[in-house]
Parts: C-alpha cells; structure tokens; sequence
C-alpha cells in the first residue's frame, strides 16, 4: 500500500491586490505549513515554500500514529540548492549579511567622518553572532547525524 504525501500549504497573510499587481505586505510573516495526511496535524511550519528537511522520508504523525512521505532527504541525497536552503535559509542570510554590514558601514564610517564613533562591539556581536554560531552549530549537528544514518542504511560513503 502506498503512503500519503504530506499536506503543504503556503500561509500568506498579509498579501494584498493592488491593481494588477500583488502588493507584499510584511512579506516576513509567509509561511508554509506542513499537516499529517491523514488527521490534518501539523508538523512542521517553515519560513519558506522550500521543503528542505533531513530524513528518511516517512515520518510517523505524533496525534494519529499514522506513517505518511514528508518529502524529506539524507543530506548526501540532497541536491546543492536544498543543502544551501537548508543550511542557511533566506532568514539567516539576513542576518548573517547584518552582522558584516553593520560593523562594516561603522568602521568606513570612521574614517570617513574622521572621528571615533562609539560603536558596543560586543554587544552587537553577542545579539546577532551569538544566535547564528547556535544555528549552525545545530545545524551542523542534525547534518552529521544525517550522513551516519545515511551510512548506516549501507549506502556508500560520502566524498
């Protein structure tokens, strides 16, 4: 018997029409849901239309106990753009593209004014370096777990 795919649905709140143009409005709050197949129950909500997960494939729904596709790949098994979204969606593009302008625009700032501008460093870098090394740190993590259940199935290694 073959399996359900899960349910994706893309969750636009604030998109406007406006003549004959779509207006984005506070674009930052789409998302796209994922639901169970069978009962409707969400299991995953992701700031973005791609489904980049790590995986076998099936997933067991935690409400109804039902086995159902989710789309998902080992990381050896995904293609260059899913390992990039997955690794580093649109959201921490962003703030990884913060934290090298913001001290960035500082310094040139610097030597543009010549004067010293007061700028916290280590604060800056508490509040947004902080939370991207936790990202990739776990990130790294669900990826190495990924490659040894990758291997473990008996297929070859990576190179």
């Amino acid at each position: 018997m073959d399996r359900l795919w899960a349910i994706k649905q893309d969750v636009d709140p604030f998109r406007v029409r406006f003549f004959l143009f779509y207006w984005d409005y506070l674009a930052i709050l789409r998302c796209t849901i994922f639901r169970c197949p069978y009962c409707r129950w969400i299991f995953k909500v992701t700031w973005g239309p791609n489904n980049s997960l790590l995986g076998t494939g099936g997933r067991t729904c935690w409400h109804c106990r039902q086995v159902f596709w989710d789309g998902s790949n080992e990381w050896p098994e995904m293609s260059g753009e899913e390992q990039r979204l997955f690794l580093m969606p649109i959201t921490i593009a962003g703030l990884l593209g913060a934290l090298v302008l913001i001290p960035a625009l500082f310094v040139w700032m610097s030597f543009f004014i010549k004067s010293h501008i007061y700028f916290r460093y280590g604060l800056f870098f508490e509040i947004l370096g902080l939370p991207i090394a936790l990202w990739f740190g776990f990130r790294v993590f669900q990826i190495t777990r990924s490659i040894r259940r990758y291997n473990a199935r008996g297929n070859p290694g990576v190179k």
